[in-house]
């Protein structure tokens, strides 16, 4: 950086030429003007950190010149220290008011104005600093939100299309993330042999760690679909890959289901996850099970069970994110409140609505998902 770059603007010659001389003397670099106008036309061509300003002066005052500088985002905000013979309250009050940074009553002692300026200087290069660092660190936040936006497009890429996975099976689904991107992750798939299987997952944290993740699980999910008819071993297999690619602080809760349409039944493990739900014939049946998260150990403590599904079922998957939303009065919305609106519901606008008519306000990713059993060929 070089010199601060002094302006002193008086009518009176005298007063300009001492102040020039002290400032000069403490290596500034000192430009003067007679007067408001002389003053605005030289600012045309430099910027200076400091202006000294007599406040009565003709055609273009102190009080005209300082509002004109402060005003104008060319003049670069300049630090203004008003010269006055006024040593009324209301004029200093007056001064501050319209943008001065300091006020000195006339007669002056010139060691005064001197220890003013000095600290002008300083404020005004610190001022420069932050508007530096706050330019960066907008640039910064631009290019984050682009990466952002862009993660935020990849993750809702794979995320399931809405409609039929087969002929028999269909898919709907709400995905709201906490924060553009999130850790809740799902897909539904027909396997080698006829099945349909599908998962639901919710890493620790949001963000784009906690999307990169889900990512992850997703990729392990579609391999391990196609390799393995059995949601244990499908579990087994995205557990190992989470171990193999992450950290020990990243765990992750996990629903694995198979819809075997021949024989009329859905298998599931519940890693850590909420028990998610089966709608039959009216009536909301919680996917119970034991089983921790994974992402902790290889040995994956987790039992598989089995229950008969039926023409029109429906499986209704979700995250905490809904249940363990709160109202203003600090009421958490709840299992049962999910299940009650669901054996009303199938509709999932219709169910988003009720949920948002509780609580506008979500700390966690938003994910409730409908897979719909048809009864067109299946069974």
């Amino acid at each position: 950086m070089g010199q601060t770059r002094v302006l002193v603007v008086d009518d009176e010659q005298r007063i300009v030429e001492i102040l020039k001389l002290y400032l000069e003397n403490q290596n500034f670099e000192v430009y003067t003007a007679t007067s408001g106008q002389e003053a605005l036309e030289l600012l045309e061509k430099i910027n200076v950190d400091v202006i000294v300003s007599d406040l009565m002066m003709p055609h273009v005052d102190g009080t005209q010149l300082c509002r004109i500088v402060k005003n104008e985002e060319k003049y670069k905000n300049p630090y203004f220290i008003m010269l006055t013979a006024k040593t009324t309250i209301d004029s200093k009050i007056e001064g501050l008011k319209i943008g001065a940074d300091d006020y000195i009553t006339k007669p002056f002692n010139v060691k005064e104005v001197i220890a003013r300026v000095l600290a002008g200087a300083r404020i005004k290069k610190l001022q420069n600093t932050i508007l530096e660092k706050n330019i960066e660190l907008e640039k910064y936040k631009t290019k984050m939100e682009k990466e952002i936006y862009m993660a935020s497009r990849f993750q809702k890429s794979l995320i399931p299309k809405k409609g039929k996975i087969t002929e028999e099976i269909s898919i709907d689904h709400i995905y709201i993330p906490a924060i553009q991107i999130g850790g809740d992750i799902f897909d539904i798939r027909k396997q080698p042999n006829g099945n349909v299987a599908f998962f639901i997952a919710d890493v620790t944290g949001h963000g784009i760690v906690a999307a990169l993740i889900a990512a992850i699980l997703k990729l392990s999910f579609v391999q391990a679909s196609d390799q393995y008819s059995s949601p244990y071993d499908i579990a087994q297999k995205i557990n190992k890959d989470l171990l193999e690619t992450t950290t020990d602080e990243q765990f992750v809760s996990l629903f694995v289901g198979v819809v075997d349409p021949t024989n009329l039944e859905l298998k599931y493990i519940r890693a850590g996850h909420p028990e998610q739900f089966l709608k039959t014939q009216g009536k909301i049946i919680e996917l119970g099970g034991d089983g921790f998260l994974i992402g902790i150990t290889d040995n994956l403590l987790i039992s598989e069970k089995k229950i008969s599904v039926m023409p029109d079922d429906i499986i209704y998957l979700y995250t905490d994110g809904i249940t363990e939303a709160q109202n203003e009065a600090g009421e958490l919305f709840g299992v049962n409140r999910l299940k009650e609106i669901l054996t009303r519901k199938d509709d999932l606008a219709a169910v988003l609505k009720e949920i948002k008519f509780f609580t506008t306000h979500f700390d966690d990713d938003i994910t409730l998902v409908k897979i719909k059993l048809g009864i067109n060929t299946l069974f």
